[in-house]
């Protein structure tokens, strides 16, 4: 009988985070620049300026520290997609709790001074090629809001892409 209500409520648990995320209301970002889009929650974040450069924006959280950055960039350096997943993953420390290197993006995760940080980058062109562009997105929280953002950051990956 426990089992079966422990079952029960972790559905309900579940469908109320559903509902909850349905009602989230998404608008795009498109950059110009660098030719990417982002969906981002309009009802949980607030864009701020675009940068002077028009490389990226950031977006801030309404209620609480959560922030989203996204931002492109050339590949003048003529790195590859590995070779940047490595400094990042270096860069990131011993705090990554899930990494992924595909073709044409990873993914790094993980905890960092009380918050959690989900980072995707993508790739446009040809890996190790001057014309090639990354575009990077990195959303962070707290790790007591982690239901609020586990889903959101979920969201904003599946949405992020070149044009």
């Amino acid at each position: 009988m426990r089992r079966i209500s422990i079952v029960i409520v972790a559905i309900a648990a579940a469908i109320l985070a559903g509902s909850a995320l349905g009602q989230t209301k998404y608008q795009t970002y498109s950059n110009a620049r660098f030719a990417y889009s982002i969906d981002y929650p309009a009802d949980l974040l607030v864009p701020q300026d675009e940068a002077q450069n028009g490389d990226g924006r950031v977006f801030k959280a309404k209620r609480g520290d959560a922030e989203l950055r996204v931002w492109g960039q050339y590949n003048a350096l003529f790195d590859t997609l590995k070779k940047s997943y490595l400094s990042d993953l270096k860069e990131r420390g011993s705090g990554v709790t899930y990494k992924t290197l595909l073709t044409a993006s990873y993914v790094i995760s993980g905890t960092k001074d009380g918050k959690i940080y989900y980072q995707k980058t993508i790739l446009s062109g040809t890996d190790g090629d001057a014309g090639a562009t990354f575009a990077t997105f990195v959303i962070q929280y707290n790790k007591a809001e982690k239901a609020t953002w586990d889903p959101v950051a979920a969201k904003i990956s599946r949405s992020f892409k070149f044009e």
